[in-house]
């Protein structure tokens, strides 16, 4: 299936992301079925998506008119069935819970046209293995992260039998709403970002715990320093700055060393001053890329204090 055939998508879970989901799918052009057990759980949701969609629209982002469009768009439902009837794009966003999903996908199994892909939400449960053996090839997990009508990221993560087609629409599903997909190569705990953020947030309270700092003072140090920097290189282009060469020295005297930072230190490729390292320059002298990241932090700085970002919200 290519994704100019999807026309209908289900959004099953209608709680913390599926408000958000529905909305975005909607607002992309796609006729939505967004299901919850509870009639209170979707007459929260719909107010929530009216809600979201009047921010975007008081930010020039949206007319009111496409606003409208999109909540006519999106149909909530009580029945399994009627959402998952001739859904070309199902997204399960359900609690994480194994033996709720595993139902859940027993019953999609039988409701849903053999073309039907099946994505999870989920970044803490390895759904593959709760999934109908028949729907391993049309399933994979596309992971958005809150708010997910704002935030452009999404992780697209195929499991050990997802068909290359699937990702394919994955990906392209996603980007015709306006989304970012990064995909990864194989399933890994908490993917990329929430892998990464436990660390930080458990490092966090470690300190706290330790009595070093307090929690605001953790937040302000955050927002001034990584905060600016993250935006414009990211966690492994900063190791370009910093030095590869620097970083493999650290790491041999901590005995914790990196192969893939051994292998660019061997070959020369030790930084933005080689003109190589995690990225490759094309060409460009160490001063040339220097001042182009020093320009994009500056407008970030300037950017930040004028929106007030370094206080809290």
């Amino acid at each position: 299936m290519k994704v100019d055939e999807v026309k209908k998508i289900a959004v099953l879970g209608a709680g913390t992301m599926g408000p958000g989901l529905a909305q975005m799918f909607a607002v992309a052009g796609y006729e939505v079925a967004l299901y919850s057990r509870k009639a209170e759980t979707l007459d929260k949701a719909m107010a929530m998506v009216r809600a979201n969609l009047a921010t975007v629209v008081g930010h020039g982002k949206l007319s009111r008119a496409a606003a409208d469009t999109a909540v006519a768009r999106i149909r909530p439902t009580q029945s399994v069935e009627e959402a998952a009837k001739d859904a070309d794009f199902v997204m399960e966003t359900i609690a994480e819970n194994k033996d709720a999903k595993t139902h859940l996908y027993a019953e999609l199994d039988t409701l849903c046209p053999e073309r039907t892909v099946i994505a999870s939400n989920t970044s803490s449960l390895n759904v593959f293995e709760l999934l109908p053996a028949g729907r391993q090839a049309r399933s994979v997990c596309a992971h958005f992260f809150t708010p997910a009508h704002i935030i452009p990221l999404v992780e697209v993560v195929p499991g050990p039998e997802t068909a290359p087609e699937t990702v394919a629409l994955a990906v392209a599903l996603m980007q015709a709403c306006d989304k970012s997909p990064v995909v990864m190569k194989k399933l890994g705990p908490g993917f990329i970002v929430n892998r990464i953020q436990r660390a930080i947030g458990e490092t966090a309270m470690d300190m706290i715990q330790e009595g070093l700092v307090e929690p605001e003072e953790i937040d302000s140090a955050i927002k001034l320093s990584l905060g600016i920097r993250l935006p414009i290189v990211g966690v492994m282009q900063t190791f370009d700055f910093q030095g590869l060469d620097m970083l493999l020295a650290y790491q041999k005297n901590v005995g914790k060393v990196y192969s893939f930072v051994e292998e660019r230190v061997e070959r020369g490729a030790v930084g933005a001053k080689a003109g190589r390292g995690i990225y490759d320059y094309q060409g460009r002298s160490e001063v040339e890329i220097l001042k182009k990241r020093d320009e994009l932090y500056l407008k970030m700085l300037d950017y930040l204090r004028e929106i007030g970002a370094f206080e809290p919200v």
